[in-house]
């Protein structure tokens, strides 16, 4: 079960019910035991409801309000973060590696390339809600990149997957081109327009920030599904041998492969993405954190030939492996 903030589960709530939504429309969520316990998380299925509900039934544009609503109170210590971080770039990278202290559903790649930033959401919309979801997100970050810098700074494009409702407001609310029925869920911004100082840029207390959200994420993978735990350990202790097979892994963990592809499903990621996703983490904390030379953070990381790590190490962070340890 994929969970969401409750801080903006109650918002969509509330701007639906100010649009006309009937009070009691949907009365069974009081009966989630995270509701009645005023959980800071909720299950997102009832954020989807009330997105879905709203937009056939209030104003197709639902996601553009609720995107521009949301401000950075409501997304705790990452939001303190956004406040505080130096640059409008660092919002991006934040919510990259600090999205599942909002949601657990999907997750951001930010690629650098060609002069450009793109923040990609890895989310495929199953339902209509979750097309709502990433409309929303989209809102909401290039508005709190204008919040946090005081300044207008407009995307060089925005695609989405999904098939539109309407476009103009779209274009209206973001200032460039909004492509519909694309291959990818991405806002891209040119990477100059981000090297902008935020108004309250402060470097101690976003390093403190940092520190506790650490402690956040541990916490939220403690206590998230061990299955996953597992195979996260098994996947980056085999990366030196080798990247082992999705039938492998399933064998090890005594089921099956469709099993195993249904559980990583569940969590919205397939074998492949999960797997670069740990080589990832695990090449950018060893670039960080050791002295290793960069073939030996190839060979660590599951690659057998350092050209081939150096070309998928820029694919995921923009930089070269060289780059990438200078600037850290």
């Amino acid at each position: 079960m994929h969970f969401v903030s409750s801080s903006i589960y109650l918002k969509a709530k509330q701007l639906a019910l100010a649009g006309g939504m009937p009070h009691d429309q949907f009365d069974h969520h009081l009966t989630v035991k995270e509701i009645q316990q005023g959980g800071k998380y909720i299950p997102i299925s009832l954020l989807i409801e009330i997105y879905e509900w709203a937009v056939l039934n209030l104003s197709p544009d639902f996601s553009i309000d609720q995107g521009r609503q949301l401000n950075p109170d409501d997304y705790g210590t990452l939001g303190l973060s956004w406040k505080t971080c130096w640059q409008a770039k660092d919002i991006l990278d934040r919510t990259e590696r600090f999205m599942v202290l909002v949601t657990d559903h999907g997750s951001l790649r930010i690629e650098e390339s060609n002069g450009f930033t793109t923040a990609y959401m890895l989310r495929d919309a199953s339902r209509l809600g979750v097309e709502i979801a990433n409309e929303v997100s989209f809102v909401m970050l290039a508005n709190i990149i204008n919040e946090v810098t005081g300044k207008t700074i407009t995307p060089s494009r925005v695609t989405f997957k999904h098939t539109a409702r309407s476009v103009d407001p779209f274009t209206s609310f973001f200032g460039c081109p909004v492509h519909f029925d694309h291959q990818h869920y991405s806002i891209q911004y040119k990477t100059t327009d981000l090297d902008v100082r935020t108004i309250k840029a402060d470097k101690s207390i976003h390093q403190f920030l940092v520190e506790r959200m650490d402690e956040e994420k541990r916490g939220i993978h403690a206590s998230s599904d061990q299955l996953m735990g597992k195979i996260h350990k098994l996947i980056e202790e085999s990366l030196p041998s080798g990247i082992p097979s999705i039938i492998q892994l399933a064998d090890h963990l005594g089921m099956s492969a469709r099993t195993l592809k249904r559980r990583l499903s569940d969590k919205g990621l397939t074998f492949r993405d999960y797997v670069q996703q740990i080589q990832q983490e695990v090449a950018t904390d060893l670039i960080r954190n050791s002295t290793r030379s960069m073939a030996e953070i190839a060979f660590q990381t599951g690659f057998s030939e350092q050209s081939a790590f150096n070309r998928a190490f820029k694919r995921w962070t923009g930089q070269s492996p060289a780059d990438f340890r200078k600037n850290s």
